[in-house]
């Protein structure tokens, strides 16, 4: 059991820094709207290879320092800078693919399932707890790495020295594996770790897919690890392994297709835009496969069971998972580009609305794996005794992640309706970063709370994702504020991100898609309640320069519609023509309230967060506040029926 408490605080940490370097590399890029040279760190994660380049026998002394680097570098990452965590984070990302194959090598296939299955319970648990985001990599809450950390240093040191005996009945062949077995292994391993990461560990991630509610997943995701918890702990694991061939490939087909479904066929024609697409009738697909992951653990176990009982050599070894990490590099590069295509010459168009293949390829690649290794599972070295507890362990993480889910959910208490009035905010978050690129929700939630809003429109929010952490802003925002909230169009399909938040309920949201050549962008129409009253709200963020076909569509979807609150990063100017038009029709929030001696003193040299409203409203106050939080200025305004 002690093996399984080092297997469990290494892929909690491996999946953690992992996350957080590639959303460091990413911040780099966002600040600058373009490759940065910092891209040049992820060379690192191809420390694999150097496996490859030895000659000598690996000393004792290799794995636990590994693992060791790996953990100074996890309980670092909290207090560190963006460009710190950036090469503290590369350090131990490295550290952690260098240690895998030799953890894999070393230790029973039992005990990195068992830790690998309570690794993902754990981390959804972490973010269930901290509404959205990784609690442990929180100000409050970095006491719950350095308990991970003490408990790993435990195992590490007891299971290490003396890793766990070969069960019984299951002698390791003589003959080492070929290089392309060891090969297909270490890419099934590295399928089922990236989907793992870049989905499985944070639920929110998946809801936001198909605009469904966070809860919903945590209760799916746990539901499918109390499954695995029980086939642990009434020893079905060898049944289900020889079962899961079909069963792998079925899921894949079932999961690939599923997000294939969710995403937006975009027209090509102009003419069809605004665009509202109808709703997919096969997201059922994709809850269905969340329910079923815990296949996902057993093609774990088939590979690892072949590298731990017919054990590559070292250069093999080597070989075969530098191929490994560089094939999962590509996976991460990938899945970035369904969202920064536009920004990434000749490579990243091809990734533009084919978020469902990023998913689907290592998906296939895990179930074609999986067909080289035919045959039952073996028992392992894991007694009766530790099966149980192991098992209990992962059911009581899977209870406690629904269990906070749901406390988590906001539960807003509807504002009381007196007036036809309302207090409305835009705010563009920058993916949750600082004018300076640090973390900054905390200081922007701050902002929040200051303005004391009743309607919140968001812009850049679609963090719920590899590149921004998997932290789900919107849901932590939403929790800490008790507003409702719609999140706007789904990450499937590439947008920029926009949410609206409402202390008064929200009747009806949808998202409309607007023509680009470029970035894919949307804007949503809400009908909030006011007053007992309906006000249409829309938030929108156009395309670099705010495009005039963009602005146009958006002008035609509010068509008819009153009283109208447009606010949001429109990406142009007073002094443009996108400006003009929009004011033919419309009211500059914010100089209807200097016209009234109450506007804010402060006005950006250019601006272009913008609130504009309808004739029939009016604006007694209006505040644009100085970037800090954001790279942009917040813009407020107290809007009400004349």
């Amino acid at each position: 059991m002690l093996a399984v408490l080092t297997t469990s605080a290494f892929f909690l940490f491996f999946f953690q820094t992992l996350t957080e370097f590639v959303a460091a590399v990413y911040a780099f890029g966002l600040m600058g709207t373009s490759i940065p040279p910092e891209i040049g760190v992820l060379v690192l994660l191809l420390s694999p290879f150097l496996l490859a380049l030895w000659r000598r026998k690996v000393g004792g002394w290799l794995l636990p320092t590994l693992l060791a680097v790996l953990a100074a570098a996890r309980l670092a990452l909290p207090l560190l800078p963006t460009r710190g965590v950036l090469w503290v984070g590369g350090i131990g990302a490295a550290a952690a693919l260098l240690a895998l194959p030799l953890m894999l090598k070393r230790l029973p296939a039992t005990a990195n399932t068992l830790g690998l299955a309570w690794a993902v319970a754990a981390a959804g648990l972490l973010r269930a707890a901290g509404a959205g985001i990784d609690l442990s990599l929180s100000p409050h809450g970095q006491a719950i790495g350095w308990a991970v950390a003490a408990s790993g240093v435990w195992g590490w040191l007891a299971s290490l020295r003396k890793p766990p005996a070969r069960a019984a009945g299951n002698p390791p062949p003589a003959a080492a594996p070929t290089f392309g077995k060891a090969l297909a292994a270490a890419l099934g391993l590295a399928s089922v770790l990236f989907l793992l990461e870049a989905a499985f560990t944070a639920p929110a991630v998946i809801a936001r897919w198909g605009g469904w509610q966070p809860s919903l997943l945590y209760g799916l995701t746990g539901v499918a690890l109390l499954v695995v918890a029980l086939a642990w702990a009434r020893q079905r694991l060898a049944a289900w392994h020889n079962l899961d061939l079909g069963a792998l490939a079925a899921w894949a087909v079932l999961f690939g297709g599923g997000l294939y479904s969710l995403e937006t066929t975009f027209p090509t024609d102009p003419a069809a835009y605004p665009y509202t697409p109808s709703i997919p009738h096969a997201g059922w697909a994709v809850l269905l496969a969340v329910l079923t992951f815990g296949l996902l653990f057993s093609a774990f176990h088939r590979f690892s069971a072949r590298l731990y009982e017919t054990p590559p050599s070292t250069r093999t070894l080597g070989a075969a998972f530098g191929l490994w990490a560089l094939y999962l590099l590509v996976l991460i590069f990938a899945h970035v580009c369904t969202t920064t295509y536009d920004y990434i010459p000749v490579v990243g168009p091809l990734w533009r609305d084919r978020f469902w293949l990023v998913y689907a390829l290592p998906a296939a690649v895990a179930a074609l794996a999986a067909f080289l290794f035919p045959g039952g599972a073996p028992r392992g070295a894991l007694s009766r005794n530790e099966r149980l507890m192991g098992g209990g362990i992962l059911a009581l993480l899977a209870l406690a992640m629904v269990g906070f889910a749901y406390a988590r959910t906001p539960r807003p208490q509807p504002a009381e309706e007196t007036a036809f009035q309302a207090r409305v905010l835009t705010f563009n978050i920058q993916q949750g970063y600082r004018a300076d690129g640090q973390k900054g929700w905390e200081d922007q939630l701050a902002l929040m709370r200051q303005v004391n809003a009743d309607i919140i429109g968001l812009q850049e929010s679609d963090t719920a994702r590899l590149s921004g952490a998997n932290n789900d802003l919107v849901g932590y925002f939403a929790h800490a504020l008790g507003m409702e909230a719609y999140y706007g169009p789904p990450t499937v399909n590439g947008t920029f991100g926009i949410a609206l938040l409402s202390r008064y309920p929200i009747l009806e949201a949808r998202t409309v898609y607007l023509y680009s050549k470029g970035e894919q962008t949307a804007a949503i129409l809400a009908t909030v309640s006011v007053g007992h009253r309906p006000l249409h709200v829309v938030v929108t963020h156009l395309g670099n320069h705010g495009p005039m076909v963009q602005e146009v569509n958006l002008l035609q979807a509010i068509q008819g519609l009153t009283p109208v609150v447009l606010m949001g990063d429109f990406n142009f100017t007073p002094n443009t023509p996108q400006y003009r038009r929009t004011v033919e029709t419309l009211q500059d929030a914010w100089l209807v309230a200097r016209g009234r001696g109450s506007a804010s003193t402060y006005l950006p040299p250019a601006p272009i967060d913008h609130i504009f409203i309808t004739s029939d409203l009016t604006a007694p106050q209006a505040a644009y506040l100085p970037p800090g939080p954001s790279d942009h200025p917040a813009l407020w305004a107290m809007v009400e029926g004349k």
